[in-house]
């Protein structure tokens, strides 16, 4: 088994959001037999024994082992001095929690950790419901970069056995974008194929990214969305359509930096 998420931190504030979240690392770690460490970060708006009373009760309930850390600051900046001090694979964090860190991962402290972030970040929405994951979301743009999540896609499918959905989109509908993303989806929907993944494509030109991406990872089940995380030049923002999945999809969204070679190498795999 590939070891790309051997290593899981879950940002934890016993909000809802953070509760699915937490179920998403733990489906994520039985699959790859990760180890997860749960960080509660001490503020005015953090309750940090019912955290740590939660996870010790979901602990003791599923059977399965997390290290708990205590951490005293910004919530952004404990999760990524961690993330850097441990070299982890995998981040996850409740985007939209109702209570806890709300205010803290509205706006752009969330996108902070995400854009921040050396590796891959799977945020979770309150709303987002629990399907298993046999169904996922790979949105492809007309972007140099967008067929760098491929490779991360692929390991996630063999893991959990499936299929995945590929949109190629764009708000455009010139003619030079059409060329440009049905070429990345046949070429994806190829490379997929000769590794033994299940697969299913489509395309969409003139519409609205966001919204399309989110109706169809809806209408196929899916269980996660593959997006990259195109950054301003300073690195501190995500663009629009980054943040609006992030912000509404009911389906766990993973982000992946384009700085990230580790697993996913140049943009064309």
């Amino acid at each position: 088994m590939n070891t790309a998420f051997d290593k899981i931190l879950l940002a934890y504030d016993n909000s809802d959001a953070a509760k699915a979240a937490l179920q998403s690392a733990y489906g994520v770690a039985k699959n790859f037999n990760s180890h997860i460490t749960a960080l509660v970060v001490s503020g005015k708006d953090t309750d940090m024994e019912s955290s740590k009373n939660a996870l010790n009760a979901f602990m003791s309930e599923n059977q399965v082992d997390m290290e708990i850390i205590e951490r005293n600051g910004e919530v952004y900046d404990e999760v990524i001095k961690l993330e850097k001090e441990r070299d982890y694979g995998l981040i996850l964090l409740g985007s939209h929690g109702s209570s806890g860190w709300r205010k803290l991962w509205m706006g752009s402290n969330a996108f902070k950790v995400i854009s921040s972030s050396t590796c891959p970040v799977i945020s979770v929405t309150e709303k987002a419901s629990s399907p298993e994951l046999k169904h996922i979301l790979l949105p492809l743009a007309d972007s140099r970069n967008t067929r760098q999540k491929v490779p991360y896609c692929i390991e996630i499918a063999k893991a959990f056995d499936a299929t995945v959905h590929i949109i190629g989109v764009s708000k455009s509908s010139s003619t030079e974008t059409q060329k440009h993303v049905n070429s990345y989806v046949h070429q994806t929907e190829n490379y997929l194929t000769e590794r033994g993944v299940k697969c299913t494509s489509k395309t969409e030109f003139g519409v609205s990214v966001a919204e399309t991406c989110i109706t169809y990872a809806e209408e196929v089940n899916a269980g996660l969305m593959l997006i990259m995380t195109e950054t301003e030049s300073a690195g501190l923002f995500m663009d629009s359509y980054s943040q609006q999945l992030v912000n509404h999809s009911s389906v766990p969204v993973m982000s992946i930096h384009s700085r990230d070679t580790r697993l996913t190498g140049a943009a064309g795999y």
